[in-house]
């Protein structure tokens, strides 16, 4: 233990001898998440610590829309006019680690005091060859996130296997309150958010669509997702709205289940006191058992301005604080192990189910592929939606899927 203080020292005096001389400079930090209340919050948290500790830097928060965010991020970066802060999910991350397109964070977890051995089983993604890449902005694995009271007003207790999941949504349908028991994929729209909704559920079933690599969307259990999301769709146990709508519906008290990460219970507790205090979590009552991650990592362009004042707002967001507010202020697990604020889950019962689904939670990005996810979605997206709204047989589409995803695979061998 002496050893590994030691080691961190001298590392912290290195990153102040590196960072410390360099000039004060702006950072600017473009993302979707300036516009969520929550998410907002706990940044600019993070940039007032940062810009009091920093006499001279400042960050420029800039606000912009998610539709199409990661397209024009990217070609930023590859046109080396990026800003200083980059928003990456999982794929991206695993992308821009594979292009060497990000600067190494070693020097500033040293600043901050971490260790990338203290860095949360998400960071797997972030780490190449001993050298972290990426931090977590925050890990919001899937749980099943429930209004108890519009389960308990229909005479029903949390469901724990496939069938009563059913009969629960069946039961929960209430057309003249415009209410549902349910929210999954049920709107056309990007081909990641396609694969995005929909992989929860897929892992859930203990299916997947690759498995060290290689294509398995015609596996039975993939199948049997499949089957399961086009029948809540057809039975119309789902509304006909888009993700962000439905979180919406969720907040208002319109849908009674919804399979999300933690942030929506941060949204719900600054918009409807109601769904807050009633909200309860469980895994999803599914035959696979296993949980989805999806993690928004932060990193620097090699190409940004300013990288130095950049690896000084990462530091800042690493210190045990700011890492404690990752999960009161936004509900999600923070990047550094053991930041869960003492007494919080006994306060918060609901976010217990989210800490177990963390332990064993996996990357929603295709496993052994993850750098070509972006590509990946454009195949299977279109697939899926081919199965909902154009009727298409769920075990046919997946076998061509299949076939798809094993030409692309064979073809990026081939390079």
């Amino acid at each position: 233990m002496k050893g590994t203080r030691l080691l961190l020292a001298m590392g912290y005096a290195i990153a102040l001898g590196v960072c410390g001389a360099a000039e004060a400079a702006e950072v600017t930090y473009p993302s979707w998440q300036w516009g969520e209340s929550a998410n907002a919050a706990l940044l600019n948290k993070v940039k007032e610590k940062f810009e009091k500790d920093n006499p001279g830097d400042t960050l420029r928060s800039i606000s912009v829309p998610y539709d199409g965010f990661f397209d024009k991020q990217y070609s930023e970066v590859r046109a080396g006019s990026p800003a200083e802060i980059v928003s990456l999910f999982d794929p991206e991350m695993a992308s821009y680690v594979k292009q060497d397109l990000l600067e190494p964070l070693d020097q500033y977890l040293a600043m901050a005091g971490v260790s990338p051995d203290q860095l949360s089983a998400s960071h797997k993604i972030a780490i190449r060859n001993g050298h972290v890449y990426g931090v977590a902005f925050q890990t919001n694995p899937r749980a099943l996130l429930v209004n108890g009271k519009l389960l308990k007003d229909a005479g029903m207790a949390m469901p724990t296997n496939l069938d009563e999941f059913l009969a629960a949504l069946k039961k929960l349908r209430d057309p003249a309150k415009q209410q549902f028991g349910f929210y999954s994929l049920s709107t056309s729209g990007p081909a990641q958010d396609a694969y995005l909704q929909t992989a929860p559920i897929i892992l859930g079933f203990g299916g997947s669509w690759f498995k060290a690599g290689q294509p398995t969307a015609s596996d039975p259990k993939t199948i049997a997702a499949l089957r399961f999301i086009k029948k809540v769709y057809d039975d119309g146990f789902v509304p006909r709205v888009d993700s962000r709508a439905a979180q919406q519906m969720f907040i208002d008290g319109k849908i009674a289940s919804f399979i999300v990460g933690p942030f929506l219970v941060g949204f719900a507790a600054e918009q409807n006191k109601a769904t807050y205090e009633n909200i309860e979590a469980t895994i999803p009552p599914f035959p696979g058992k296993q949980a989805a991650a999806v993690t928004v990592f932060l990193g620097i362009p090699k190409a940004a301005k300013n990288k130095d004042a950049a690896g000084r707002f990462i530091a800042t967001l690493l210190k045990p604080e700011m890492q404690r507010s990752v999960v009161e202020i936004i509900k999600a697990l923070p990047a550094v192990k053991g930041s869960i604020p003492t007494g919080f889950v006994d306060q918060n019962p609901w976010f217990r189910a989210f800490v177990e689904a963390g332990d064993h939670a996996v990357s929603y990005a295709p496993e052994g592929m993850e750098e070509y996810g972006p590509e990946i979605y454009n195949l299977i997206g279109p697939a899926i939606e081919d199965i909902l709204f154009n009727n298409a047989d769920v075990e046919r589409a997946a076998n061509d899927l299949q076939t798809e995803l094993e030409k692309f695979v064979s073809g990026k061998k081939a390079n």
